[in-house]
């Protein structure tokens, strides 16, 4: 199917790991009894954190929690690996605080070095390396105050209106597309009243896909997968990748070039943006006219049992403890020189 092959390549804890790892998330379970936790409007997270703790612990590694990003600065010497899912917090690009805080610290950070988080945040840059690399995107221009949205971007509509930064999809629901620049005009005030910079995009007919990687000596492309929508447009909306309603499903892509694509695709990125733990590769794609946008990369995205991943994975004939597995071992081994006391930075 795709190369190089997944199960020979796959990365195994040791019987008796003794590793340390610090698990950060917002919902963390904590001490002394490790209990689900819950909060208002929950969209599942806690029970994600919940299973994800519990299948590390399982796999026998030491497993220390934390649902404060300020444990971080006590665990130089007590911690041989950050797995951290802390990527939303009250501030710009949180996505890049935890891996540029484990730099300053010099503990090894499950995901990638912080430059290459930044370039994944940031959609406009992202989409700028893609295309510098040889990988299609769509038409794009930026816009960070309501003055700048007097001048049309050099491309006609209909238009896909979005954050430029953030994750899960926010800011995007049914009114994302529009036909002509007033209407662009409009949903674009309305995402920068909530605080956003704004990447207006030419629109692609179709429907979203997206393509699971798993880092290894070669990028591991585990397959094609396509996110659940009950919109006519195929977009994922802000509701839908909260609250996930819908799921996914195995995308087959038949007797076509867009696998080989897609996995000369994920080989370039990783060739300049690489090495990386584990990723999503997002896209737009036309069954029409076969053609696929490349839209963003995100870097430790869900990696939950009903997630892209593990979708992806198991039709591999692994479960998300061997994902879960294979992450760590793989992480720990490219950063295996990284472990200093961290002395220096006290």
């Amino acid at each position: 199917m795709y190369s190089p092959s997944i199960l020979d390549e796959l990365m195994r804890p040791p019987k008796t790991p003794s590793t340390r790892i610090l698990f950060l998330a917002r919902h963390a379970p904590e001490e002394p009894d490790y209990a689900c936790r819950s909060y208002a409007g929950d969209g599942g997270y806690p029970a994600y954190y919940h299973r994800v703790w519990r299948v590390l612990t399982e796999l026998g590694y030491v497993v220390d929690t934390a649902s404060n990003c300020h444990a971080l600065f006590g665990a130089p010497g007590n911690v041989d690996l950050v797995f951290s899912l802390y990527n939303r917090m009250p501030i710009n690009n949180p996505e890049i605080f935890v891996a540029a805080t484990c730099e300053f610290l010099r503990l090894p950070c499950v995901g990638a070095r912080p430059n290459v988080r930044a370039l994944a945040e940031d959609k406009w840059f992202s989409k700028l390396a893609a295309r510098a690399i040889g990988i299609p995107v769509a038409d794009g221009a930026i816009y960070a105050c309501v003055q700048e949205l007097t001048v049309p971007p050099p491309f006609r509509g209909p238009y896909f209106i979005k954050n430029r930064f953030g994750a899960a999809s926010e800011g995007i629901d049914g009114d994302s597309i529009q036909d002509d620049w007033a209407g662009a005009t409009r949903v674009a005030e309305r995402l920068m009243a909530r605080g956003m910079s704004v990447l207006v995009e030419s629109y692609v007919p179709g429907f979203d896909i997206t393509v699971p990687v798993l880092g290894g000596r070669q990028p591991l492309m585990l397959g094609i997968v396509r996110p659940g929508s009950n919109w006519a447009s195929g977009v994922i909306t802000e509701d839908l990748k909260q609250n996930d309603p819908l799921g996914y499903e195995m995308f087959d892509a038949g007797e076509t070039a867009l696998a080989p694509a897609l996995e000369s695709d994920a080989s370039a990125l990783w060739a300049a943006a690489g090495p990386i733990d584990y990723l999503r590769l997002d896209y737009r794609f036309d069954p029409v006219s076969r053609r696929r946008v490349f839209l963003e990369f995100n870097i430790c995205c869900h990696i939950g049992r009903s997630g892209a991943i593990c979708l992806a994975a198991a039709q591999w004939g692994l479960t998300q403890a061997d994902v879960l597995g294979h992450v760590v071992e793989y992480s720990l081994s490219r950063q295996a020189g990284k472990k200093e006391t961290g002395q220096w930075a006290n």
